[in-house]
């Protein structure tokens, strides 16, 4: 796979080129039959004569050095750090061998006689999209070059010169010039040709460069904002990160103070309620400020961490385990459905995602509701889905909830502490695992979570 997030080292027009490389290609196939059909046709249905077995072999030619390239190429994309160096030269060799082999067929069938020898100014669209300007008048003086060496080398070298010619009256008449007799010969008509087609060339990629020139501006305006984005989300997680380890240490202390003076005093002891409220608010601090070290360490820039195999009905097990507890004590049903689903990811941040949401089901269903999970393989990708007879999300407010530190006006209701960043976790391990989660809920009656990640596999 080649896009930006395997190859961020590299520039999008770098990228973009890489990317296009092996469609190139295709294209190349493409254009190899098409030039045969359009020799079968001009030979067979309108008499059309030139060098048939020469063009065959240039079109031949075309076939084996594009197999050469197409294997090149997809060798590279298998590398797991592509030099710029390679992308450039495997660039640069196609459009050399693509400019010679369209000279090769011009010269082949009619040289400066075959109107197609404006196949010239493909390449210089493609040269000027992705390299510099420089480079691309360099690519368009290459085509001025041989230009001139078909259309006055053929002037010059009469022996070398493979007419065009029609046979008239059908395929039993006589055959007679195609283009008016001589003209490759005419050096009025050979320094019109090379005079229009260098200057064609010339042009083509003045306004072509023109265009990419502006868009490679745009581009590097928009990779310095991405640096800066970037940036700024790296400070931001170190702050949280930092700020999160300095405050975790001196709350527990007062918790820990709290319990004990809590502890010591008599039931109905002036002041008691006080100090187990101080505890929960306490314990509800420590909970926001664990919430805000995972969700910080999920925004680095080595969040993904090295991809193991990891068994999500194991996951999914634990966590039900985790919550069975609390689940009994509201008097909720708790069904688990765990079947195998073996994926490639960060086993702690995939843990942190089942718990989220598991959480969230078991704290926002009433007593007496009901809460199921279920994972599995489903067409090759793995599928996990939370369901509860909960609160319910307005829809007004589900493209919201995986938002940092929002929480709904009935999830407030409900659970009047909370630290808002549950569902922004899951989002966030979703994405880094390559996946999509979806959420249907209706107030009143309960919400699903369906998360599917890809590459799955059930145990052996």
């Amino acid at each position: 796979m080649t896009n930006i997030e395997h190859h961020s080292e590299l520039s999008l027009t770098e990228q973009e080129l890489f990317e296009r490389l092996e469609w190139f290609t295709h294209v190349r196939w493409g254009a190899g039959v098409c030039a045969l059909v359009f020799m079968a046709v001009g030979w067979y249905l309108f008499n059309v004569r030139f060098d048939w077995s020469a063009a065959a072999g240039v079109v031949a030619a075309l076939f084996v050095y594009n197999l050469v390239f197409q294997l090149r190429t997809r060798r590279l994309s298998r590398q797991e750090g592509i030099q710029k160096r390679w992308i450039t030269r495997l660039a640069h060799a196609q459009m050399i061998c693509d400019l010679l082999a369209v000279a090769a067929l011009v010269h082949t069938i009619g040289g400066v006689e075959n109107h197609f020898i404006i196949l010239f100014l493909f390449p210089m669209v493609v040269a000027s999209e992705f390299f510099p300007p420089r480079v691309a008048y360099l690519y368009a003086t290459l085509a001025a070059v041989l230009i001139n060496a078909i259309g006055w080398g053929e002037f010059l070298f009469e022996a070398v010169h493979r007419p065009l010619r029609v046979l008239l009256n059908g395929a039993g008449g006589e055959a007679a010039a195609l283009v008016a007799p001589g003209a490759a010969h005419h050096y009025v008509f050979v320094l019109q040709v090379c005079f229009v087609m260098t200057f064609a060339a010339y042009v083509t990629v003045f306004i072509a460069a023109s265009i990419a020139g502006r868009l490679r501006m745009r581009e590097e305006e928009l990779q310095a904002a991405y640096r800066d984005l970037r940036s700024l989300e790296q400070v931001k997680s170190q702050f949280m990160r930092k700020t999160s380890h300095e405050l975790r240490a001196p709350i527990g202390a007062v918790q820990s103070l709290l319990k004990a003076a809590g502890g010591q005093m008599a039931p109905d002891a002036p002041g008691r309620d006080l100090v187990e409220r101080a505890v929960r608010r306490s314990e509800g601090m420590l909970d926001l400020i664990d919430d805000l070290l995972r969700y910080s360490r999920l925004q680095s820039t080595a969040a993904a961490g090295r991809f193991d195999p990891v068994e999500l009905a194991e996951l999914v097990r634990s966590a039900a385990d985790l919550f069975r507890a609390q689940a009994e004590e509201k008097g909720i049903r708790l069904d688990v459905r765990a079947e195998s689903a073996v994926v490639a990811g960060v086993r702690d941040s995939l843990a942190d995602l089942v718990d989220n949401l598991l959480s969230n089901a078991v704290r926002y269903t009433p007593p007496g509701g009901r809460v199921a999970v279920e994972c599995g393989c489903r067409d090759g990708q793995a599928v996990i889905t939370v369901s509860d007879t909960g609160i319910g999300i307005p829809a007004q407010e589900q493209p919201r909830i995986f938002e940092e530190f929002f929480r709904g006006q009935a999830a407030k209701q409900a659970v009047q502490h909370g630290t808002g960043l549950g569902l922004a976790i899951v989002k966030r391990v979703v994405d880094l695992h390559g996946g999509r989660i979806g959420v249907d809920s209706v107030p009143g009656r309960g919400t699903t979570f369906r998360v599917v990640l890809p590459a799955c596999t059930p145990a052996a």
